[in-house]
């Protein structure tokens, strides 16, 4: 009897315990996320608080003090960090786990879950999106706006257009929006 309780013991260990719950990065979140994409259906959605960031690493800049953890940018707020975009001019040493490399005009952008990097030198640095750069996807709580009879969708204050390639492709296109 007491072998078969250490052997279901170390099977229930070794299943990795059935009843724990999965660490994920957002712990709670006080608002709900708007929209789910294919690739980011698991990231919380932008402006969301959460209450703390796993493994985040603290980034400096000249706009303040960030954190960023798996492409996500967070900034510390009263009631735990918020996801914000991420800051124009940040380095970093390595491109999240999830990201696309986009070719526009001979040049290679990298885009995660609405931030756009370039490679400067061992680093890549956030940029602003071109005007013209299509992409897949948009990050979840990306937000519907019409004007002049046009709908846009807007993500930390970028504009996209909805556009279908002649493949039959539908992407989301930069666009300036006066």
């Amino acid at each position: 009897m007491k072998y078969l309780v250490k052997i279901l013991l170390v099977l229930f260990l070794i299943s990795g315990g059935i009843l724990m719950p999965e660490r994920t990065e957002a712990k709670q979140v006080y608002k709900k996320v708007v929209v789910k994409h294919k690739r980011y259906k698991r990231y919380p959605a932008k402006g969301t608080t959460v209450l703390y960031v796993n493994s985040g690493k603290r980034i400096k800049h000249h706009k303040g003090v960030f954190y960023h953890a798996n492409g996500i940018y967070y900034r510390k707020s009263t009631r735990g960090y918020k996801i914000v975009a991420a800051p124009v001019g940040v380095r970093v040493k390595v491109l999240p786990a999830k990201h696309v490399r986009i070719v526009l005009n001979g040049r290679n952008y990298f885009y995660h879950y609405g931030t756009y990097y370039i490679a400067v030198g061992k680093r890549y640095e956030v940029v602003a999106p071109p005007v013209g750069i299509q992409v897949d996807d948009l990050p979840n709580g990306y937000k519907l706006v019409s004007k002049k009879g046009r709908t846009f969708y807007v993500v930390d204050g970028v504009f996209y257009k909805r556009i279908v390639l002649k493949n039959g492709a539908r992407v989301f296109q930069v666009v300036r929006v006066a």
